[in-house]
């Protein structure tokens, strides 16, 4: 004998719920404003976990920015070895989505003090250019960071 069973969702049966709440640690007025890479350096360069790390492991961060170019958060991406930090794009993204970010900045260290950016440095910086398109965020700059040094994909007319 071949019966077919067929699922019915009980009727108490409900969706998950995601509720978000945006609060934010730092009044708007005390935000710093990012214009350059320069001012990407600095940030990175003057406290925090990149300026202990610079020379000894690849570190890799989103900056993201409201439409004044003020800092909402800074994230770190990646954590790797002297040579790499792994990355995902879709890390990035959740993040300017979180904090509806109208704009982004990427950057991550070479600890070999090298700033030229690599084949893949390219790829993954358009890789993440595009993704950003996609949600009408502004790519403002991929920054590669050295102890006394940093190479931007801006100023260089990569991006």
């Amino acid at each position: 004998m071949n019966r077919t069973t067929i699922y019915r969702e009980p009727e108490t049966a409900k969706a998950p719920e995601i509720e978000i709440h945006y609060k934010t640690a730092v009044r708007p007025a005390q935000r710093p404003q990012i214009q350059n890479a320069p001012d990407v350096y600095n940030i990175m360069t003057e406290n925090g976990e990149m300026s202990r790390n610079m020379e000894y492991k690849e570190l890799f961060y989103a900056l993201y920015l409201n439409q004044a170019n003020k800092l909402l958060a800074l994230h770190k991406i990646g954590e790797g070895t002297t040579t790499a930090a792994p990355v995902d794009v879709k890390f990035i993204m959740q993040g300017a989505i979180m904090t509806n970010a109208a704009a982004l900045i990427v950057c991550h260290n070479h600890p070999s003090g090298s700033t030229s950016p690599s084949r893949n440095d390219k790829l993954l910086t358009e890789k993440i250019r595009q993704a950003a398109e996609l949600f009408d965020i502004r790519l403002t700059d991929s920054v590669i960071i050295t102890a006394d040094n940093y190479f931007s994909f801006v100023e260089e007319g990569i991006i």
